[in-house]
């Protein structure tokens, strides 16, 4: 198996440089050679120290590891690093490790196994193509900072090159690929070095180039010619000859350095600065002239303001001349300001109304940039957020992929409310937000296995009724109840059949052709024969005050009285109802119950998510599923003799969930338009759901 050849790249100012930048090469063991590439920007002192330690550390590890598999011990290498990295953040400032830039990896015979964070590029040549194989991170997760391995063979004449962008930016990737397919890997950096003879000092390069040896590369190697210059010279490549050549090299080099090494004694007369004695000397020196100097100043003022003094107590003509002196100066000093522009030439005048101009159009400019800029800034952090975003769903679907629901929906929330802090900027990002939107609800509603229906069939738009309440289906009827009257919703049209002030429940009458209603006061019962109202008198047991809700399952009605905790039973008596009584046989607590459903079992829903089972007055055990998220406020819940089935509508989570009388989920939808569920019909055949969401009723198809 060929050996691939691998030369550094190393330019580096420790004093100049504007990066921190260090490449490390192993010994060759069982498991490969580890080579190490770090890039730090110069701004902290412990960053140095900080590139120290991961070498030191990731070198003695891999050292001191056994295995010999390359990709395994690679894999234990990069879960070290996830480990230390955290670790070595210096103080305030947690995610350094934004900032740094670092591949590591291990060449084993042929192959190449590597992973890396920040702008380190890897790319590869192949039949004088290039195959960017290490992508750019533009942001790190601090809980897995490495993620994945990149692995590979190199063929014969293909060059993989490790490298900061510094070396992109002043060679071509084209010029880099002629040299490095012509010469060796050491060839090909020395002709990139010279290269690069001219670059400023405080640019650093750090690169590796690996190579499979091809059949036709080029070594050059510096030999001496008669006019005593430095030249190149094609040699065959074979191992027997490389080492003597290396040696001669080396050898000439050292001999033109001792021949080139002339001086001569000079005298530096500005060196003395650097004596610290002598800079003790003239510091002392600069600090007595600044002194004495001070000292003359005060002692001339002291003696003017003396003189003055004195003039002006005892001359007469002194006073009279400083007086005539200050007047005469605050006239004049007065009248320039009010008139200044009036004394200016016609030239001056046309320079300063100019000036105003161009001071006026820069500001303007100013503030036209300055918007533009802000513009831009809004742009440029909507797209990254956007970046971000895309970048954690190809997280989810990762996650997905490994059955990770968990994890899956963590990430998806957060892209919620990152989705919820985008402000869009044009319509087309308005547009963006809302696709990115939908395919979050979609994947979350995946995650939680609830069927998605983007679009429900609307049946009836009742916009113009006042605050929709609830609504009953009966024989392909719908009736609906509001706070103000009791409608007929048929043959898609909305009709008024009665009023009804303050409407609080409605239920249907099973085998009876009528409707049971209450306000705030009474119950009445509606009969759809005739369409008239007729409050029915009973007396109400003493402790029944309110109506929460209400059903009638044989003939009998049932209360739902959450200020009481109970739940009274009303007999019926003929076409009306006798005396209640209260159906509970124990104590139980249903002030946050807020819809009941009854088949001969009682089942209540209660605002803390809870379903509740009741038989004959007393709780009955029910391991139902618990759906996820957990049923919110609001729920209600609906059955009937006849069904095997429980329906529920979840008003907090846009949902509705059918469960079967032994608790488990049968289905779950969720839609955008069921964003304020308020009741629920259920089709006779139980092959539909009628929804009111607001003052929309839609009709859901589940079977």
């Amino acid at each position: 198996m060929t050996e691939l050849k691998k030369q550094r790249l190393f330019i580096h100012d420790h004093l100049n440089s504007r990066e921190l930048s260090e490449i490390y090469l192993s010994e060759i063991r069982t498991a490969g050679q580890l080579f190490i590439l770090t890039e730090l920007p110069k701004e902290k002192n412990e960053y140095q120290a900080i590139i120290d330690q991961i070498t030191s550390e990731i070198g003695n590890y891999f050292e001191s590891n056994c295995e010999k598999d390359s990709e395994t011990l690679l894999e234990e290498i990069l879960q070290e690093l996830n480990n230390l990295l955290p670790e070595l953040a210096p103080q305030k400032n947690k995610n350094w490790f934004q900032k740094i830039d670092l591949v590591v990896g291990i060449i084993a015979d042929s192959s190449i196994y590597l992973a890396g964070i920040g702008q380190i590029e890897a790319l590869l040549i192949s039949h004088n193509q290039f195959t960017k194989i290490l992508e750019n991170s533009a942001e790190i997760n601090p809980a897995k900072i490495f993620t994945d391995i990149i692995a590979g063979q190199l063929d014969s004449g293909d060059i993989l090159i490790i490298s900061t962008n510094a070396l992109f930016d002043y060679i071509s990737r084209e010029k880099i690929r002629l040299i490095t397919q012509k010469y060796t890997p050491q060839t090909a950096v020395d002709q990139i070095q010279k290269l690069l003879e001219t670059v400023p000092d405080f640019v650093t390069f750090n690169s590796l180039f690996i190579k499979n040896p091809g059949n036709h590369d080029i070594e050059l190697v510096q030999t001496k010619t008669e006019d005593d210059s430095n030249d190149y010279s094609i040699l065959e490549k074979t191992p027997q000859e490389r080492p003597r050549i290396q040696q001669q090299r080396t050898e000439n080099i050292k001999k033109k350095q001792k021949e080139k090494v002339k001086t001569k004694l000079v005298f530096d007369k500005n060196g003395l600065q650097n004596i610290k004695s002598i800079q003790k000397l003239i510091l002392a020196l600069n600090l007595a002239k600044i002194y004495f100097s001070i000292i003359h100043q005060i002692f001339a003022k002291i003696f003017s303001y003396l003189k003055s003094g004195y003039l002006f107590i005892f001359s007469s003509r002194y006073r009279r001349q400083s007086e005539d002196s200050l007047l005469e100066k605050t006239k004049e000093t007065v009248h320039k300001k009010v008139n200044w522009f009036s004394y200016l030439t016609w030239k001056k005048k046309i320079l300063i109304i100019a000036l105003l101009v161009v001071i006026l159009i820069f500001l303007q400019g100013l503030v036209f940039l300055t918007q533009k800029k802000a513009a831009n800034k809004q742009e440029l952090s909507y797209q990254q957020n956007i970046q971000s975003i895309n970048n954690t769903l190809n997280e989810v679907e990762a996650s997905l992929i490994y059955n990770d629901e968990k994890r899956a929906e963590e990430l998806l929330l957060n892209i919620q409310k990152m989705l919820d802090t985008l402000n869009a900027q044009s319509q087309e990002q308005e547009t963006e937000i809302a696709e990115v939107k939908e395919q979050t609800a979609r994947l979350i509603n995946k995650i939680r296995h609830i069927n998605y229906v983007s679009d429900p069939l609307e049946l009836f738009d009742l916009n113009a009724l006042n605050n929709s309440q609830q609504i009953v289906q009966k024989e392909g009827s719908f009736y609906l109840l509001d706070q103000d009257a009791l409608y007929l919703l048929k043959d898609n049209a909305v009709e008024k059949i009665s009023d009804f002030p303050n409407g609080q429940t409605l239920a249907d009458w099973p085998k009876q052709n009528k409707l049971i209603l209450s306000d705030d006061q009474k119950y009445y019962i509606f009969n759809l024969d005739n369409q008239k109202i007729e409050s029915f008198e009973f007396t109400k047991n003493s402790g029944n005050t309110k109506v929460q809700d209400m059903a009638i399952y044989s003939n009998n009605l049932y209360v739902l009285d959450d200020a009481n905790s109970q739940i009274f039973k009303y007999p019926e008596r003929g076409s009306s109802f006798s005396n209640g009584s209260s159906w509970l046989k124990e104590e139980i607590d249903l002030k946050q119950a807020y819809s009941l459903a009854i088949d001969g079992d009682l089942y209540l829903t209660l605002d803390n998510g809870e379903i509740k089972k009741l038989r004959k007055g007393k709780l009955e055990t029910f391991s139902y599923q618990q759906p996820h998220p957990v049923i919110g406020q609001k729920a209600i819940i609906k059955t009937f003799a006849e069904s095997e089935l429980l329906y529920l509508i979840d008003p907090d989570n846009q949902r509705v969930i059918i469960f079967d009388k032994e608790g488990k989920i049968k289905d779950q939808y969720t839609s955008p338009k069921f964003d304020s569920l308020v009741d629920l019909a259920i089709d006779s055949e139980e092959k539909a759901i009628y929804l009111l969401s607001g003052n929309h009723l839609y009709l859901l198809a589940i079977n």
